[in-house]
Order: structure tokens, then sequence, then C-alpha cells
């Protein structure tokens, strides 16, 4: 037997006392609904009331016509009780003028009713411009969708990397060794896509690059949260 299957059921025998609903009415402000455009949300309202959350921050609200449809969706049927962030589509990055594009489309998404931006890990892990380049965090093509967020006064949500143990020797002091063993995929390397602490690096000079824009910072669950005002 391999050390990825073992799994002993426990012998101690304690009370338990599970708590189903929080004391005090609750945020949730990292939410993916990705089909909050057509789905039916009374089912999620009704999950919502029972844990007592009083609003569910949907990170993925997409762009454009997408975004729209899922903003409709809630206005029509439970308007005060989703919050909705928009999301860059970086496919394109190196032609002429993506990034003032880009911002035109976001400044768009927030006067239709987007309330901020979220930043997928994919910038910095997956996502490459038009020469099959891997894009930087700190990309300065990406500089125009900063501004704008400056301009616009939105919070950002970003997701740098993966957790550094992807990127460590899989050996007997890898805390995370059962997870690749059993889904090696996960599996990072410096060529794969780039060292770990070089994309976390190129976030926080991102950061460094904008603190003129009068930036705050908050973690919340390890992710980043930036007010760029």
């Amino acid at each position: 037997m391999g050390f990825e299957e073992y799994n002993p059921k426990p012998t101690l025998v304690v009370s338990e006392n599970p708590k189903e609903r929080a004391k005090y009415t609750f945020i949730d402000v990292h939410s993916h609904q990705f089909q909050m455009a057509t789905q039916n949300l009374t089912g999620l309202i009704t999950d919502m009331d029972k844990m007592n959350m009083g609003v569910m921050v949907n990170l993925s609200g997409g762009s454009g016509q997408g975004l729209r449809a899922m903003l409709k969706n809630v206005n029509d049927n439970y308007p005060n009780r989703f919050v909705i962030f928009a999301n860059v589509d970086f496919n394109g990055v190196g032609n002429s003028n993506w990034g003032e594009q880009a911002a035109a489309q976001l400044e768009l998404d927030v006067k239709t009713g987007a309330k901020g931006l979220k930043i997928y890990k994919s910038l910095g892990l997956r996502n490459k411009d038009i020469n099959g380049n891997r894009i930087a965090i700190d990309d300065p093509r990406l500089n125009p969708i900063w501004e704008k967020c400056a301009e616009l006064a939105i919070p950002v949500l970003i997701h740098a990397a993966d957790p550094k143990s992807f990127w460590d020797p899989m050996d007997k002091n890898n805390e995370r060794w059962l997870e690749l063993k059993t889904r090696p995929r996960r599996k990072r390397s410096n060529s794969d896509p780039a060292p770990w602490q070089q994309i976390i690096d190129e976030q926080h000079r991102m950061f460094k690059n904008i603190q003129i824009l009068n930036l705050s910072m908050h973690t919340w669950a390890g992710m980043p949260i930036i007010w760029i005002s």
C-alpha cells in the first residue's frame, strides 16, 4: 500500500457542535458564480439565507454582454444581495492599442454595474501575448488597466501564482507531496512557467508602480485586495 492510499478511520469519539448559521450577517467576498446570467437565483438565495449570508460577491462577472446578462438577472430578481466584479480578457496583449481598448471596456463594464476588477492567477502563469510569451503581472502594456482602475476608484482583487510548494522538490519535506502525487499536473518548475519568487516580485513591483495613485492594500485569505484612487 502506498502512502497516498493510506486513509485510516479515526477511533476517537467526541461530541460535535456543528455551526450551520453565522451569528451575525456576513458578506462572502470570494465567490465564483459563472452561470449567474441564466441560473435561477432563488436556490442560491435560499442557501445564503440558511447560513445568514447577507451579500455574495461574484468575482467571475466576465465582461461585455455576459456581464450585462448577469447584472440583469441580479437586478431583476435580487438587486440587493449580489455584487459583481468584472474580469479582463488578456487575449491580444501585444496588439496596437490593446491596453487602451481593454481599459475602455473596463470603464464600460463599471458603468454597466460592475463594482470592481478581479484578476485571476492565470495572469503570470498561463496568459500569453500574441508572440506566445508569458505576460508578466507588471508588464507595462497592462498599465492602462491599472490607470483606469485608479480613475474609476474601484477595488482590484488579484491572485498571483500557486502555493510555493508546487515549485519545491517533491520529497519528504514538501507539505503538498500527496496533492502533487495525486494531481501531478499541478507541479511547477522554474521554467514552467517561471520561478515562484519572480511571479511574486512582479506582483509587488506592480503595487509599487502604482503607489502614486494612492494605493492601499489589504489581504484576505492570501489574496491582496487593492483600492486604487
